[in-house]
């Protein structure tokens, strides 16, 4: 009788089972590795989605300095003047400068990069 319990125990429970110390640790570098390379990534993902946010926001100023020199002949000489045609927040994060009634440069920086909008268009340039 003895020899049927040692006969089951041998069979369920005296093979080498688990992970030895060497598996565990490729299993930790590959994911260490894998981790490497998924996380810069993901933080490239984030700054260019605050540059498209950024770039959306000067799409909308622009629209506005559009309406008000269609109303009154020539662009605002401060960004302020705009506030009845774009509600936009954070206006301290935009700088504006009217170089002349008819020129304009709004600009601010995000993640590293500066955005600058002109008549001519948005253009982005790395500090």
């Amino acid at each position: 009788m003895f020899n049927k319990w040692q006969e089951k125990i041998n069979y369920f429970g005296t093979g080498e089972e688990g992970f030895t110390l060497i598996e565990l640790m490729i299993v930790i570098s590959v994911l260490g590795i894998l981790a490497g390379i998924a996380i810069p990534r993901f933080s490239g993902v984030q700054d260019k989605a605050k540059i498209a946010a950024v770039e959306s926001d000067l799409r909308n100023i622009q629209t506005g300095l559009e309406m008000y020199k269609a109303e009154n002949g020539s662009y605002p000489t401060s960004v302020s003047l705009i506030t009845e045609y774009v509600e936009f927040e954070g206006l301290d994060n935009y700088s504006f400068e009217a170089d002349s009634e008819y020129d304009y440069t709004i600009s601010t920086s995000v993640g590293g990069v500066e955005v600058t909008l002109t008549p001519g268009g948005i253009s982005t340039t790395d500090d």
